[in-house]
């Protein structure tokens, strides 16, 4: 099913996914899918090593610390087990219409065309989860309608927006006249990219300008491999923009001999340009 040809949907953002698990319970699960040896000893290894909270060192009794390197592995792999597995043999055969699974580890969306079928698989998914010791934060009960709006609506947007993985999908109008679903980062998470760049040149602002160049290079291509999501080009050029404001502020601030102009900040800029963003991405074709 396309992305767009889910008219109802709901999110599923599942709450401490890692560190809810009981050790016995995910590596039976995982026994179902991996068997190699040298593997299960590393896992095993990795189970039983903490992670620092502050200055503190903590050894959770569940499952990997969270930010571990295995605990994508014990999410990507105990996970379908316990949703995908479940969607496709128990959900899907019982619904009157067409459903689809999108998942990225721990969050996932769940596109239904009838909304009967939507009420029915919110209420059955809670009790999928806690059958395995996971929780679903409050605000994963919402219905979006996201349907495709009619070819006689002329302007405007799709009847609802939703947010999911940082990111925000609607149905927008193309410039040839038809509708089309598209994605942009979601509003507070590009607040907070904004403002984690600029609280990093205020804080670095006396060091070499090569220094601080090579630093916002790194900090932006890293956010565009993360979100680089086809549809979210202009998502991305605001965050470049505001981070070349930043910088230009922060340079200004260096001195009080001689202000930063931007033609002096245009030239820099041109000897060393930033990342232009890019597309890593493609969620749909087209």
């Amino acid at each position: 099913m396309h992305p767009g040809e889910g008219r109802w949907r709901f999110a599923a953002a599942m709450v401490s996914c890692f560190d809810s698990v009981e050790r016995p319970e995910g590596k039976k699960r995982l026994a179902v899918r991996v068997a190699e040896g040298s593997l299960w000893r590393r896992m095993g290894q990795g189970l039983h090593v903490g992670g620092l909270d502050g200055e503190a060192v903590v050894e959770p009794e569940w499952g990997p610390v969270q930010g571990s390197g295995l605990a994508p592995l014990w999410g990507n792999v105990s996970v379908p087990s316990v949703l995908d597995r479940w969607c496709a043999t128990e959900v899907k055969p019982r619904l009157r219409g067409k459903a689809t699974l999108s998942r990225s580890c721990d969050d996932c969306m769940i596109g239904v065309a009838r909304a009967e079928d939507a009420r029915r698989v919110r209420a059955v998914r809670e009790k999928r989860l806690g059958r395995f010791g996971l929780t679903l934060p409050p605000d994963t009960t919402r219905l979006w309608p996201l349907w495709r709006p009619s070819t006689t609506q002329q302007s405007g947007h799709g009847p609802a927006t939703c947010d999911v993985v940082g990111c925000t999908f609607s149905w927008r109008r193309t410039r040839t006249g038809h509708w089309r679903m598209g994605c942009k980062t979601r509003r507070a998470r590009l607040r907070r990219a904004k403002q984690a760049l600029y609280e990093w040149c205020r804080r670095h602002r006396h060091q070499p300008v090569e220094a601080q160049h090579a630093a916002l290079g790194r900090r932006l291509r890293g956010h565009c491999n993360s979100c680089g999501v086809r549809g979210k080009v202009r998502s991305l050029l605001r965050l470049v923009e505001a981070t070349k404001r930043a910088w230009s502020t922060w340079l200004c601030r260096r001195s009080q001999r001689k202000r930063l102009t931007w033609e002096r900040l245009t030239d820099c800029l041109r000897q060393r340009p930033l990342p232009r963003p890019r597309i890593t991405v493609r969620i749909w074709g087209g």
